[in-house]
């Protein structure tokens, strides 16, 4: 059975390990994977430029839940659900601000 203790952690890994390529600007333009958007798709430039914003901060993400969650555990009388939210928190801010900013990225740069 997938717990929450479980799934969090993995999350966090799995964000760590989609942001990672982006981040070092090895994943090419494509139909599934990065900030697919009219300007980055149209600009490897800056298909490159938005997807290693972006990635760098979903490495960052995969660290700050894979930490939260696998230290919630230890603090005292945090039930459940405290643990969930928390988590769930930090996934969504972290996801947002990727997202966010990858998007900042791309309306610098071209202009919209």
């Amino acid at each position: 059975m997938l717990t929450s203790h479980i799934a969090f952690p993995l999350i966090g890994l799995a964000s760590l390990l989609l942001g990672w390529p982006l981040a070092q600007r090895r994943v090419p333009p494509n139909r599934w994977y990065g900030v697919r958007l009219p300007a980055t798709l149209s600009s490897p430039a800056l298909w490159y430029e938005a997807n290693a914003v972006c990635g760098d901060d979903l490495v960052r993400l995969g660290l700050v839940l894979l930490v939260v969650a696998l230290g919630l555990p230890f603090v005292r009388g945090l039930p459940e659900l405290g643990y969930i939210v928390i988590c769930m928190a930090v996934f969504v801010v972290g996801s947002v601000r990727a997202t966010v900013r990858g998007i900042r990225v791309v309306k610098r740069r071209s202009g919209r």
